[in-house]
């Protein structure tokens, strides 16, 4: 997934104890926290990050501990990234009600509870009460892209939300996944599922469908 052009987080300043601030009395171990600040030291996005975690803007926000002990692993470090930067442009647009790492068996609106094989990467509730949820992928081989969805379908289509996007990361061009039949076969997914499918491919994106709504309405 790429990350951005921040720069690495500089370590021992304020910054740092603003984070430490922000974290005590969280869910995050002392040494996954300090295993995250290392590994954002290194990170091309370090700093973006620790600007938001230290703006405590998601504290206590719902398994949002989770996705920055998440950080502690190196491997698991893009993953967390997309979470965050998600919730930053749905914060910037208003919006205040995103959770975090939304399994099975949780009631999510009056009378709607996730299925058991649910996982959504970051939750937010509209408006006017819609619930938006998105999985992140990273898939490496084109061929394979759309038999890794089906074999994680599951975590969207289940969820009972009301509007499902699956955005993944994958290698390939444009036209190489065109002539996979990619987006077409996609987009019988969509019709089947009501999934939404961002496609992030090596010199462009696939959008399906191309009207989808892909972001909830803000929430001042």
């Amino acid at each position: 997934m790429p990350h951005g052009e921040s720069g690495p987080f500089q370590r021992g300043g304020e910054q740092e104890q603003q984070i430490q601030d922000q974290l005590r009395g969280s869910k995050v171990k002392p040494n996954d926290l300090e295993r995250v600040l290392a590994n954002l030291a290194e990170d091309p996005a370090g700093r973006e990050i620790a600007d938001t975690i230290a703006s405590g803007r998601f504290k206590g926000a719902e398994n949002f501990d989770q996705v920055v002990s998440s950080l502690s692993h190196a491997d698991k470090m893009s993953g967390g990234i997309e979470q965050l930067r998600l919730a930053n442009r749905l914060y910037g647009m208003g919006v205040r009600n995103i959770s975090f790492e939304i399994k099975g068996d949780v009631e999510i609106k009056p009378g709607v509870r996730t299925g058991e094989k649910t996982d959504l990467d970051v939750m937010a509730r509209d408006s006017d009460g819609s619930i938006h949820g998105r999985q992140f992928k990273e898939i490496q081989n084109p061929k394979k892209l759309v038999k890794k969805i089906f074999d994680n379908i599951k975590q969207l289509d289940e969820s009972g939300a009301d509007f499902k996007t699956f955005v993944v990361d994958t290698k390939g061009t444009v036209a190489e996944h065109e002539a996979l039949r990619a987006q077409q076969r996609l987009t019988d997914v969509y019709g089947n599922t009501n999934i939404q499918f961002i496609i992030r491919v090596e010199d462009g994106i696939l959008i399906i469908p191309p009207n989808g709504k892909f972001m909830p309405e803000g929430t001042l």
